[in-house]
């Protein structure tokens, strides 16, 4: 009978191969994993700095329209503030039934609704002469119905102003729910109200 060596093998026993294929496979595994990771990861990033540049846009629009009627509007008139959903997919901050301003790029590429789920909450701090609002952020395209973000800020109204009439909060109170984020304390409303005196 022949001894076979070492030296004039030739190939591989089975327990090698199974060894090869193994190693290659968790290389392929963990190679497919680092990459679903890493696009992830910039898909989140990417998420969370729209959603917060979305949020402040809202923000702002508000408190430059809230002031501007403040400041000059002299009448006699109500101005109500909330965010509408209109046609059942699009979300715009409203004053009296009107869009304060209309978002250049606010859909998706392949779908008629908003990118976001925006609401606002409102409150009014009579002693400090200030309107706090927050505006909160759904994900409605990615993962509809997770909480994104909220932003959260406050402006104090001139006391030179004359036109300063009533202002009072309404509505619902807006809860987050869903993933465990309850960040209204029930003191923000749906809606603010300003009368000019």
């Amino acid at each position: 009978m022949r001894r076979i060596s070492k030296n004039n093998k030739k190939g591989f026993t089975l327990l090698e191969m199974m060894l090869s294929i193994a190693i290659i496979l968790m290389i392929s595994g963990l190679t497919v994993i680092l990459i679903v990771t890493i696009k992830d990861s910039f898909m989140t990033v990417y998420n969370q700095n729209d959603s917060a540049d979305y949020a402040m846009m809202f923000g702002r629009g508000f408190e430059q329209s809230f002031l501007d009627k403040v400041v000059n509007e002299h009448t006699d008139n109500t101005f109500k503030y909330q965010v509408a959903e209109i046609s059942g997919h699009s979300y715009r901050l409203q004053c009296n039934g009107n869009s304060v301003f209309s978002p250049a790029q606010n859909r998706t590429a392949n779908d008629t609704k908003d990118k976001w789920l925006i609401k606002m909450g409102y409150k009014w701090d009579e002693s400090r002469n200030m309107v706090y609002y927050r505006v909160y952020v759904w994900d409605n395209y990615y993962n509809p119905g997770k909480f994104v973000y909220v932003y959260e800020d406050g402006f104090m109204l001139p006391h030179f102003s004359d036109s300063i009439g009533e202002i009072s909060t309404s509505g619902s109170a807006i809860l987050t729910g869903g993933d465990g984020y309850q960040a209204d304390d029930g003191d923000y409303k749906s809606m603010i109200t300003f009368k000019a005196a």
